[in-house]
Protein backbone atom coordinates (compact mmCIF):
# COMPACT_ATOMS: atom_id res chain seq x y z
CA UNK A 1 0.00 0.00 0.00
CA UNK A 2 1.62 3.59 -1.05
CA UNK A 3 2.37 5.85 1.82
CA UNK A 4 0.16 8.75 1.76
CA UNK A 5 2.75 11.48 1.16
CA UNK A 6 2.58 14.23 4.52
CA UNK A 7 5.55 16.56 3.92
CA UNK A 8 5.63 20.07 3.89
CA UNK A 9 5.56 21.68 0.21
CA UNK A 10 3.60 18.71 -0.95
CA UNK A 11 0.01 18.89 -2.32
CA UNK A 12 -0.01 22.22 -4.78
CA UNK A 13 -3.12 22.54 -5.78
CA UNK A 14 -2.19 24.69 -9.23
CA UNK A 15 -3.32 24.14 -12.43
CA UNK A 16 0.12 25.19 -14.06
CA UNK A 17 -1.87 24.94 -17.42
CA UNK A 18 1.78 24.39 -19.36
CA UNK A 19 -0.49 24.49 -22.86
CA UNK A 20 -0.94 27.81 -22.84
CA UNK A 21 2.07 29.27 -21.73
CA UNK A 22 3.23 29.53 -25.35
CA UNK A 23 0.75 32.80 -25.64
CA UNK A 24 2.41 35.75 -24.03
CA UNK A 25 -0.13 38.04 -24.44
CA UNK A 26 -2.59 35.25 -22.59
CA UNK A 27 0.34 35.00 -19.38
CA UNK A 28 -0.19 38.77 -19.81
CA UNK A 29 -3.66 38.96 -19.30
CA UNK A 30 -3.35 36.65 -16.39
CA UNK A 31 -1.06 38.25 -14.34
CA UNK A 32 -3.26 41.77 -14.77
CA UNK A 33 -6.63 39.88 -13.94
CA UNK A 34 -9.12 41.58 -11.59
CA UNK A 35 -10.05 38.58 -9.83
CA UNK A 36 -6.24 37.43 -9.42
CA UNK A 37 -4.52 36.98 -6.29
CA UNK A 38 -0.47 38.43 -5.49
CA UNK A 39 1.64 37.38 -3.04
CA UNK A 40 4.67 39.66 -2.54
CA UNK A 41 7.80 38.25 -1.42
CA UNK A 42 11.26 40.76 0.11
CA UNK A 43 14.01 39.25 0.10
CA UNK A 44 12.75 35.82 0.00
CA UNK A 45 10.27 36.32 2.42
CA UNK A 46 6.81 36.02 1.84
CA UNK A 47 4.17 38.72 3.31
CA UNK A 48 1.87 36.97 5.57
CA UNK A 49 -1.50 37.95 7.20
CA UNK A 50 -0.35 36.74 10.90
CA UNK A 51 -4.15 37.51 12.18
CA UNK A 52 -6.05 35.51 9.61
CA UNK A 53 -2.51 33.01 9.39
CA UNK A 54 -2.82 32.91 5.30
CA UNK A 55 -1.00 34.25 2.48
CA UNK A 56 -1.89 38.29 2.16
CA UNK A 57 -3.10 38.36 -1.20
CA UNK A 58 -2.91 41.36 -3.00
CA UNK A 59 -4.64 42.29 -6.41
CA UNK A 60 -2.43 42.25 -9.25
CA UNK A 61 -3.18 46.09 -9.45
CA UNK A 62 -1.11 46.31 -6.21
CA UNK A 63 1.71 46.12 -8.92
CA UNK A 64 2.17 49.47 -9.58
CA UNK A 65 3.57 50.12 -6.46
CA UNK A 66 6.52 48.02 -6.86
CA UNK A 67 9.69 48.64 -8.86
CA UNK A 68 8.37 48.29 -12.76
CA UNK A 69 11.45 45.80 -13.08
CA UNK A 70 10.08 43.21 -10.45
CA UNK A 71 9.66 40.45 -11.12
CA UNK A 72 6.30 39.21 -11.98
CA UNK A 73 5.51 35.11 -12.19
CA UNK A 74 2.43 33.22 -12.87
CA UNK A 75 2.10 30.14 -10.55
CA UNK A 76 -1.00 28.67 -11.91
CA UNK A 77 -5.33 28.63 -11.23
CA UNK A 78 -6.99 27.50 -8.86
CA UNK A 79 -10.46 27.56 -8.22
CA UNK A 80 -10.82 29.59 -11.62
CA UNK A 81 -8.76 32.47 -9.99
CA UNK A 82 -5.17 33.12 -11.57
CA UNK A 83 -2.36 33.02 -8.91
CA UNK A 84 0.95 34.94 -8.70
CA UNK A 85 4.21 35.97 -7.21
CA UNK A 86 6.09 39.06 -7.69
CA UNK A 87 9.77 40.01 -5.97
CA UNK A 88 9.49 42.99 -4.21
CA UNK A 89 13.46 42.97 -3.22
CA UNK A 90 14.37 45.66 -4.92
CA UNK A 91 11.94 47.90 -2.94
CA UNK A 92 13.64 50.78 -0.75
CA UNK A 93 11.57 49.36 2.05
CA UNK A 94 9.39 46.46 3.00
CA UNK A 95 6.10 47.34 0.48
CA UNK A 96 2.70 46.54 2.33
CA UNK A 97 4.43 45.70 5.86
CA UNK A 98 1.43 48.09 7.44
CA UNK A 99 -1.14 45.32 5.58
CA UNK A 100 1.09 41.86 6.68
CA UNK A 101 4.16 40.46 8.06
CA UNK A 102 6.98 39.31 6.27
CA UNK A 103 8.28 36.25 7.83
CA UNK A 104 10.82 33.05 6.51
CA UNK A 105 9.16 30.82 4.48
CA UNK A 106 10.67 28.52 7.07
CA UNK A 107 8.67 29.91 10.17
CA UNK A 108 5.40 29.15 8.02
CA UNK A 109 4.80 25.57 8.14
CA UNK A 110 3.34 25.47 11.37
CA UNK A 111 0.92 28.59 10.84
CA UNK A 112 -0.13 27.77 7.33
CA UNK A 113 -2.01 25.20 5.60
CA UNK A 114 -0.76 22.57 3.24
CA UNK A 115 -1.93 23.73 -0.37
CA UNK A 116 -1.04 27.53 0.87
CA UNK A 117 2.67 26.16 2.13
CA UNK A 118 2.84 24.36 -1.50
CA UNK A 119 2.15 27.40 -3.06
CA UNK A 120 4.40 29.52 -1.28
CA UNK A 121 7.27 26.99 -1.53
CA UNK A 122 6.90 27.11 -5.36
CA UNK A 123 6.94 30.62 -5.62
CA UNK A 124 9.86 30.97 -3.66
CA UNK A 125 11.72 27.80 -5.60
CA UNK A 126 10.99 30.07 -8.48
CA UNK A 127 11.68 33.97 -7.41
CA UNK A 128 14.98 32.95 -6.44
CA UNK A 129 15.91 31.04 -9.66
CA UNK A 130 14.68 33.99 -11.58
CA UNK A 131 17.13 36.40 -9.33
CA UNK A 132 20.18 33.97 -9.84
CA UNK A 133 19.76 33.36 -13.56
CA UNK A 134 19.25 36.85 -15.19
CA UNK A 135 22.26 36.36 -17.20
CA UNK A 136 22.97 33.58 -20.13
CA UNK A 137 25.64 30.88 -19.04
CA UNK A 138 26.64 30.14 -22.71
CA UNK A 139 26.82 34.04 -24.19
CA UNK A 140 26.58 36.22 -20.89
CA UNK A 141 23.79 38.23 -22.28
CA UNK A 142 20.94 39.23 -19.98
CA UNK A 143 17.99 36.86 -20.24
CA UNK A 144 13.82 37.36 -20.52
CA UNK A 145 11.29 35.53 -18.82
CA UNK A 146 8.83 33.37 -20.31
CA UNK A 147 5.92 31.66 -20.37
CA UNK A 148 4.57 33.63 -17.02
CA UNK A 149 8.08 32.50 -15.42
CA UNK A 150 8.49 28.85 -16.35
CA UNK A 151 11.68 29.18 -18.69
CA UNK A 152 14.37 32.23 -19.56
CA UNK A 153 15.38 33.19 -23.01
CA UNK A 154 18.51 34.58 -24.21
CA UNK A 155 17.12 36.55 -27.54
CA UNK A 156 20.07 36.71 -29.55
CA UNK A 157 20.99 33.07 -29.58
CA UNK A 158 18.00 31.57 -28.72
CA UNK A 159 19.52 29.74 -25.88
CA UNK A 160 16.55 28.58 -23.31
CA UNK A 161 16.99 28.37 -19.60
CA UNK A 162 14.56 26.08 -16.95
CA UNK A 163 14.39 26.17 -13.57
CA UNK A 164 17.14 24.39 -11.77
CA UNK A 165 16.30 21.33 -9.40
CA UNK A 166 19.11 19.48 -7.44
CA UNK A 167 17.89 16.24 -6.70
CA UNK A 168 18.92 14.21 -3.27
CA UNK A 169 19.00 10.99 -2.00
CA UNK A 170 17.68 11.18 2.27
CA UNK A 171 18.51 7.62 3.92
CA UNK A 172 17.01 6.31 7.08
CA UNK A 173 19.38 3.40 8.01
CA UNK A 174 17.81 0.85 9.75
CA UNK A 175 19.14 -2.83 11.26
CA UNK A 176 16.47 -4.80 13.44
CA UNK A 177 14.91 -2.50 15.80
CA UNK A 178 17.27 -0.10 15.47
CA UNK A 179 18.08 3.59 13.22
CA UNK A 180 21.00 5.27 12.53
CA UNK A 181 20.91 9.14 13.37
CA UNK A 182 23.57 11.56 12.77
CA UNK A 183 24.10 15.12 13.03
CA UNK A 184 26.51 17.67 11.03
CA UNK A 185 28.19 20.26 12.51
CA UNK A 186 25.85 23.31 11.45
CA UNK A 187 23.28 21.26 12.90
CA UNK A 188 21.51 22.99 16.23
CA UNK A 189 23.15 21.18 19.10
CA UNK A 190 21.87 17.75 19.85
CA UNK A 191 19.76 17.50 16.81
CA UNK A 192 19.70 14.34 14.73
CA UNK A 193 18.29 13.15 11.78
CA UNK A 194 18.70 10.98 8.33
CA UNK A 195 21.53 11.23 6.63
CA UNK A 196 21.65 13.27 2.90
CA UNK A 197 23.95 13.77 -0.07
CA UNK A 198 23.32 15.08 -3.24
CA UNK A 199 22.89 12.89 -6.54
CA UNK A 200 26.06 12.87 -8.41
CA UNK A 201 26.38 12.31 -12.63
CA UNK A 202 25.88 8.97 -13.81
CA UNK A 203 24.09 7.70 -10.54
CA UNK A 204 20.84 6.55 -9.71
CA UNK A 205 18.99 7.83 -6.21
CA UNK A 206 19.75 4.68 -4.89
CA UNK A 207 23.22 4.76 -5.65
CA UNK A 208 23.53 7.93 -3.68
CA UNK A 209 22.15 7.02 -0.99
CA UNK A 210 23.84 3.71 -0.82
CA UNK A 211 27.46 5.88 -2.08
CA UNK A 212 26.87 8.77 0.61
CA UNK A 213 25.76 6.61 3.38
CA UNK A 214 29.35 4.58 3.08
CA UNK A 215 31.31 7.88 2.53
CA UNK A 216 29.22 9.84 5.54
CA UNK A 217 28.87 6.84 8.12
CA UNK A 218 30.97 3.21 6.56
CA UNK A 219 27.54 1.96 6.40
CA UNK A 220 27.09 -0.69 4.00
CA UNK A 221 23.31 -0.76 3.08
CA UNK A 222 20.71 -3.26 1.16
CA UNK A 223 17.44 -2.79 0.12
CA UNK A 224 17.40 0.47 -0.26
CA UNK A 225 13.49 1.21 -0.49
CA UNK A 226 11.64 4.43 -2.14
CA UNK A 227 8.91 6.16 0.63
CA UNK A 228 8.28 9.44 -0.73
CA UNK A 229 9.90 12.69 -1.66
CA UNK A 230 9.51 16.60 -0.85
CA UNK A 231 10.17 19.47 -2.99
CA UNK A 232 12.64 21.75 -0.56
CA UNK A 233 12.95 25.23 -1.68
CA UNK A 234 15.88 26.26 0.38
CA UNK A 235 16.84 26.81 -2.79
CA UNK A 236 16.13 24.12 -5.06
CA UNK A 237 16.00 20.96 -3.50
CA UNK A 238 14.03 17.54 -4.28
CA UNK A 239 14.84 15.53 -1.44
CA UNK A 240 14.03 11.91 -2.05
CA UNK A 241 13.30 9.60 0.57
CA UNK A 242 14.67 5.94 1.25
CA UNK A 243 14.34 3.44 4.25
CA UNK A 244 17.33 1.54 3.44
CA UNK A 245 18.73 -1.57 5.72
CA UNK A 246 22.00 -1.45 7.28
CA UNK A 247 24.89 -4.78 6.92
CA UNK A 248 26.58 -3.90 10.00
CA UNK A 249 26.67 -1.77 13.24
CA UNK A 250 30.02 0.02 13.65
CA UNK A 251 30.26 3.24 12.50
CA UNK A 252 33.12 4.75 10.90
CA UNK A 253 32.89 8.56 10.55
CA UNK A 254 34.09 11.27 7.83
CA UNK A 255 35.03 14.04 10.05
CA UNK A 256 34.61 16.24 7.44
CA UNK A 257 30.92 15.63 6.75
CA UNK A 258 29.55 13.86 9.88
CA UNK A 259 30.42 15.25 13.72
CA UNK A 260 28.34 12.42 15.50
CA UNK A 261 25.93 9.55 14.61
CA UNK A 262 24.28 6.97 16.93
CA UNK A 263 22.16 4.20 16.81
CA UNK A 264 18.71 4.72 18.37
CA UNK A 265 16.09 2.35 19.56
CA UNK A 266 12.53 2.33 17.68
CA UNK A 267 10.89 2.24 21.70
CA UNK A 268 13.49 5.29 21.98
CA UNK A 269 12.75 7.22 19.10
CA UNK A 270 9.08 6.78 19.21
CA UNK A 271 8.83 8.89 22.25
CA UNK A 272 11.17 11.43 21.28
CA UNK A 273 8.70 12.36 18.22
CA UNK A 274 5.76 11.70 20.71
CA UNK A 275 6.96 15.10 22.27
CA UNK A 276 9.83 13.70 24.43
CA UNK A 277 12.20 16.81 25.86
CA UNK A 278 15.64 15.73 25.96
CA UNK A 279 18.92 17.59 26.17
CA UNK A 280 21.04 14.84 24.55
CA UNK A 281 19.11 14.04 21.47
CA UNK A 282 16.17 15.73 19.78
CA UNK A 283 14.54 14.67 16.49
CA UNK A 284 13.70 17.49 13.19
CA UNK A 285 10.36 19.34 13.19
CA UNK A 286 7.39 17.75 11.06
CA UNK A 287 7.84 19.56 8.07
CA UNK A 288 11.44 18.20 7.74
CA UNK A 289 11.36 15.35 5.28
CA UNK A 290 13.79 13.23 7.76
CA UNK A 291 11.57 13.41 10.73
CA UNK A 292 8.42 11.70 8.12
CA UNK A 293 10.65 9.38 7.37
CA UNK A 294 11.27 8.64 10.95
CA UNK A 295 7.47 8.64 11.60
CA UNK A 296 6.92 6.15 8.67
CA UNK A 297 9.43 3.59 10.44
CA UNK A 298 8.23 3.90 13.79
CA UNK A 299 4.92 3.23 12.57
CA UNK A 300 5.75 0.10 10.51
Amino acid sequence: MPVINPNAFTGNPLDRLSENRKDEAWVAAQLTAENGRMVVFHKGQPLIDTDRKEPLWLSPAARSELPSDATHILLGWWNDVPYSAIDASAAPDQPFSDLGTYIPLRETGGLLGREELAILGHAAWMLDWHRRHRFCARTGKPTQIRGGGVSRIEPESGTEHYPRVDPVAIVLPVKQDHCLLARGAHFPPNMYSALAGFLEPGETLEECAIREIREEVGIILTDVRYVFSQPWPFPSSLMVGFIAQAEDWEILLDPQEIEAARWVEKDELATLLGGERREDLWVPPKYAIARQLMEVWVKE
